[in-house]
């Protein structure tokens, strides 16, 4: 008995069919420790008195975003509102870097050139752009190696501290 071109069309087709079902079904959450973590502590942000404490609870949403080894750019956007949050606070970078460092190193110096370039280098934001410098010193001494991009970086850091 041959196949005809009809039932091979007929056999593509259905093949076809059963790809796109598969490929355009709805996705399904997951709701799991890490989420409703991550869920917490963006209530704990919406309901903060002072930019330090919203600052602080990004951060902690960052970090547990991150525990889940999947959620890196859900975490990067934690941080980066964090510094959003509290402009002033070098412990937020210092968190995000040490957060960061491993998994996103380019990643993370776009992130700290931009902040560098966002805050102005006096008064009560003297000590996130030192923080920044550091940041980009560290990277730049470990995970990315360019000893003179490290070098000024240190030059710069000592120079805001």
């Amino acid at each position: 008995m041959e196949l005809g071109w009809r039932f091979v069309l007929a056999g593509v087709a259905a093949l076809f069919l059963l790809f796109l079902l598969v490929k355009m079904r709805p996705a399904r959450r997951r709701r799991d420790a890490l989420s409703e973590e991550v869920q917490a502590a963006r209530e704990r942000a919406r309901r903060a008195a002072t930019p330090r404490e919203r600052a602080e609870a990004l951060c902690d949403a960052g970090g547990a975003a991150l525990r889940g080894g999947r959620r890196v750019t859900a975490a990067v956007g934690f941080f980066v509102r964090a510094m959003r949050a509290d402009p002033t606070s070098a412990r937020v970078i210092e968190l995000a870097s040490g957060a960061l460092a491993r998994r996103r190193p380019r990643l993370l110096e776009k992130i700290l050139w931009r902040r560098l370039a966002v805050l102005p280098w006096d008064g009560d934001h003297r000590d996130a752009a030192r923080a920044a410098a550091l940041g980009l010193r560290e990277l730049y001494r470990r995970e990315i190696r360019d000893r003179s991009r490290a070098e000024i970086m240190r030059k710069l850091a000592r120079t805001l501290g």
